[in-house]
């Protein structure tokens, strides 16, 4: 694979737009250090903070403390990047395809409008995990985001398509907004579940902190939609989290907007 090794950790937030596989993969390593590279208000090369390695242009790695390097991944369509420690904000963001893996946390605003791929944290996600830039109507639109670990506040905000995995808890105001789509949480969600959501499904295992008024008890229920996702979720990897999917208690709403999404919540 083609390798970057940070040399060392800027001295201000760095994005990397524009250096994912399909725009790299007719480049060699010494051309690859010579593309510009923002660092605060001077233009640098690539080369003046990555060792670059030459390797398959379909795989890219990342390597070193990435915590400042935003927009890892940015509008990737396809190949893989895996990043070897931890990354900044706006990880994936635009992402339309290929896969894009992070061996530690990720900071906000991770798979922000995500159109197609699969995303993979392996350690925490901070806020706005899958939402939306400000202003913008929708946020995630397609692929997968799984996190090995909690997610921040706000984590699927307007949510219209796709598939969001959280294997621990989630923060404040998961699922606001929803339009489409489904967030499966392994542990529970803080207040404000799913508020003003129109459609869509919110699965969270270990319960949630408070129901809100405009949503409607359904009782319990084994769901058949839910046996179809288990498998799915076993084909990822998750058989774990796969395993505990059962009967769950249904609320339907919000109603406040005369919406038809459903919260799922473990008995």
């Amino acid at each position: 694979m083609t390798r970057l090794v940070l040399k060392a950790e800027p001295p201000v937030r760095v994005a990397l737009d524009g250096l994912i596989p399909e725009r790299l993969a007719a480049l060699s390593p010494a051309e690859i250090g010579r593309l510009p590279l923002a660092v605060g208000n001077r233009r640098e090369l690539v080369g003046d903070w990555f060792r670059v390695e030459s390797g398959d242009p379909a795989q890219m790695e990342i390597e070193g403390d990435c915590r400042r390097l935003d927009r890892i991944g940015a509008g990737m369509s396809t190949g893989s990047i895996t990043v070897t420690g931890d990354a900044g904000a706006y990880l994936g963001i635009g992402m339309s395809g290929g896969t894009l893996s992070v061996a530690g946390a990720a900071g906000f605003g991770a798979a922000t409008e995500l159109r197609g791929g699969i995303v993979r944290i392996g350690g925490n996600a901070g806020d706005a995990l899958g939402g939306s830039l400000p202003g913008a109507a929708s946020g995630m639109r397609g692929g997968t985001v799984i996190v090995a670990g909690n997610a921040g506040a706000q984590a699927g905000q307007r949510l219209r398509r796709g598939l969001v995995v959280i294997v621990g808890n989630a923060g404040a105001a998961c699922g606001a907004e929803m339009i489409a789509g489904t967030v499966v949480l392994g542990g529970s969600i803080g207040v404000h579940l799913g508020v003003a959501m129109r459609r869509g499904s919110i699965i969270a295992l270990g319960g949630a902190a408070r129901i809100g008024p405009t949503f409607g008890d359904c009782g319990v229920h084994d769901l058949l939609i839910v046996k179809l996702l288990a498998r799915h979720l076993a084909a990822l990897g998750l058989g774990a989290l796969a395993g505990r999917l059962g009967p769950l208690r249904r609320w339907m709403g919000d109603a406040a907007v005369a919406g038809k999404g459903e919260l799922l919540l473990g008995t």
